[in-house]
């Protein structure tokens, strides 16, 4: 007992997860939630009229993957205007899943109230945080995820966020000192995405479900595949990464920056590697670029390496500009011949195969698919 207790008091050592994200907080890390798959796609509104068309936020669309249907919703308001009498909203992300709101009346005489979400489902990058200031005063304020304490004061309206029982996440706000502390009565309105993660991974063919400020008759073009739809970060990933997110200090100077920050941003992300564009047969000075091999998928979309590359500009140093880059991938079709002496062995020729199969299946995951 003294033993196991002593190995859940280090990083590297512990087996439990409440642990392993209790020590990864401590050097400022907050582990991946599952995340939604996100597609990229063009709505043209036909017969529209106005000067003016909101595509609402939550408006649902749906798709059919291994012969079962996903639901993919926006995640903000999106307005538009006629072109030539057209109507069309242009490469507008969506999300698999549902869009859910849920509230918590803030009680200051309650010393243990918390904010959870309460779905372990639930994608935080999708997480939108409110703040009521009563029920009879409807006023609300939109709170932004701290990224730091450095820019945080007593009035900043922001909030934090960390994981935790049973993977469910948390959100917490300042106390007076570091982030703008709640008033009893407040309102807190969390909204998020509720997803599938992985299942539905390149869905490629969407259609309206409802209607678009009161229009239905609708053209839907895909721009990009769905793709990133990933489980929450697993204890291993935990482990790896927060050490070198404590070591980069939210700034990404050298390539191993880079490669953790990707891999918090991108949790799809089976490999990562990066390196400087000088070092390319022709140099290119002030670019960092940065190869990703989706751990579903072949390449990742355009939609996406631009949602990479813009979460990344506030850690850029001076004007380093990253690049994302389609990796070159080599497939190796392998013949296998296996010979065994069956007086040194009680296995069948069956079992043999199998287990050979399944250790170059091993293998190849997790050496061959890796930079």
């Amino acid at each position: 007992l003294a033993n196991m207790a002593t190995n859940e008091m280090y990083l590297d050592s512990a087996d439990i997860r409440n642990n392993i994200v209790s020590l990864a907080k401590m050097i400022g890390y907050t582990p991946s939630s599952p995340r939604a798959p996100m597609a990229s796609i063009d709505i043209q509104v036909n017969n529209a009229t106005g000067s003016s068309l909101t595509m609402s936020k939550g408006t649902v669309f749906t798709t059919t993957v291994d012969n079962t249907s996903y639901q993919y919703v926006t995640n903000s308001d999106v307005t538009t205007t006629p072109v030539n009498g057209v109507y069309k909203f242009s490469s507008v992300p969506v999300y698999e899943g549902s869009l859910v709101t849920f509230k918590y009346t803030y009680d200051n005489t309650d010393v243990d109230q918390k904010f959870i979400i309460p779905s372990e489902k639930a994608d935080t990058s999708t997480l939108l945080v409110k703040v009521q200031n009563s029920s009879t005063d409807t006023t609300t304020n939109t709170y932004s995820l701290a990224g730091g304490y450095n820019s945080v004061d007593a009035t900043s309206k922001v909030y934090f966020i960390q994981e935790g029982q049973d993977g469910k996440y948390e959100v917490y706000f300042g106390d007076g000192v570091n982030g703008k502390a709640l008033e009893d009565g407040n309102i807190v309105i969390l909204e998020y995405i509720v997803t599938n993660k992985t299942v539905s991974n390149s869905a490629s063919s969407f259609s309206l479900s409802g209607n678009i400020g009161g229009f239905s008759n609708v053209t839907i073009t895909t721009i990009s595949n769905s793709q990133g739809g990933s489980e929450a970060e697993t204890d291993e990933s935990i482990k790896h990464n927060a050490p070198l997110q404590y070591a980069a200090q939210d700034r990404a100077v050298t390539t191993t920056d880079y490669e953790t920050l990707v891999k918090s941003i991108y949790p799809n992300a089976q490999s990562i590697s990066a390196w400087g564009g000088e070092d390319d047969e022709t140099p290119v000075y002030g670019v960092v670029k940065i190869a990703i091999k989706a751990a579903s998928g072949t390449t990742i979309t355009n939609a996406t390496k631009t949602d990479i590359v813009t979460k990344l500009k506030p850690y850029n140093v001076a004007s380093v500009r990253p690049e994302i880059v389609d990796p070159e991938t080599t497939s190796l079709v392998l013949t296998v011949n296996a010979k065994y002496d069956k007086k040194g062995t009680a296995k069948t020729s069956e079992t043999l195969k199998s287990e050979i199969t399944t250790a170059i299946s091993n293998y190849s995951t997790n050496t061959l698919s890796q930079f």
